[in-house]
């Protein structure tokens, strides 16, 4: 079995495919929170863009938290493209 560290592009996709199942489950709170570490531990960027369109994150649409995390990524996309 291979161990990836937090910082890993496989653990931050983990880590945002439980959001997903937390959001599908109702638990908003848990879910925020997951989704905002797979960010913070090296989600690809190229994802950003279609955070606010997933069908398993449905339930956080029209949350403040959720909006923030979506303007959150697409800056990060915007700055990664500048360079």
């Amino acid at each position: 079995m291979r161990v990836y560290g937090a910082d890993n592009p496989a653990t931050a996709t983990d880590v945002y495919n439980l959001a997903c199942l937390e959001a599908e489950q109702g638990r908003r709170d848990e879910a925020l929170a997951l989704l905002r570490e797979a960010w913070n531990h090296g989600m690809a960027p190229e994802a950003a863009m279609d955070i606010a369109d997933d069908e398993d994150l449905k339930s956080l649409r029209g949350d403040p938290r959720f909006a923030a995390i979506v303007a959150e990524a697409h800056r990060r996309v915007a700055g990664q493209k500048m360079k």
